[in-house]
């Protein structure tokens, strides 16, 4: 019996030191600060800069002065910043603390390894709109509508009851048909729909292979 209750003592001390030491090693892990200044070409701060560590967006932004701050893992390789007027730019992060990045208006469109991040900005006033990043209409029709096969350019609409199986749909944006989307930049997108059945009827015959529905943003929108 004695034995037995010194085993279990034992078992006890052993798997508190094992808790300690995952403790104290996880502890060991602190995350590095980065801080630093975004700021276009001619030296100017550029404002809601999003944040990326190693292609994940961190939820992080510029200030009103283009001053940043985040904390990243010890072992994060690059930080990326993005501005949808200004552009963007990375750089290695190499344990620095202080890394201040220059974004090139030649490069306002997000590359592909950040394609569908759904980005909060924070405006001056403190209001929050949530703009949608794609690399073009198809990339976002693809990501926000259900029930539609995308391929290039070219999209159709999964008709279950349909012989053919899916159908070409009707495109319609501000209330207006128009042949292609071609020309649509999804950062200028309010909001984007499939009509099918009794909603696409408005638009006769020409809108019973389903309609893709596109609200655009208005100037005071932007």
């Amino acid at each position: 019996m004695k034995t037995r209750i010194f085993i279990s003592i034992l078992l006890v001390f052993c798997i508190s030191l094992t808790a300690n030491s995952q403790k104290s090693h996880s502890k060991d892990k602190k995350k590095l600060s980065i801080s630093g200044v975004v700021t276009t070409a001619d030296n100017k701060p550029v404002t809601d800069a999003q944040i990326f560590v190693d292609s994940i967006y961190t939820s992080c932004g510029t200030d009103d002065l283009g001053n940043y701050k985040v904390k990243v893992n010890q072992d994060s390789k690059k930080i990326f910043v993005w501005s949808p007027k200004f552009g963007f730019c990375e750089a290695d992060i190499n344990g620095q603390e202080s890394i201040n990045l220059i974004l090139d208006p030649k490069t306002r469109d997000l590359p592909r390894f950040i394609t569908g991040s759904n980005i909060y900005l924070s405006g001056k006033k403190q209001k929050v709109k949530k703009v949608n990043i794609y690399t073009d209409i198809y990339e976002m029709i693809r990501q926000e509508i259900p029930g539609v096969l995308v391929s290039g350019r070219s999209i159709v609409v999964q008709q279950p009851n349909s012989f053919l199986g899916s159908t070409t749909p009707l495109f319609v944006v501000d209330g207006h048909i128009v042949p292609s989307l071609d020309y649509i930049n999804p950062q200028e997108v309010k909001s984007i729909r499939l009509l099918k059945g009794s909603e696409a009827t408005i638009y006769g015959t020409e809108g019973a292979n389903g309609i893709i529905s596109v609200t655009l943003l208005k100037g005071g929108e932007k």
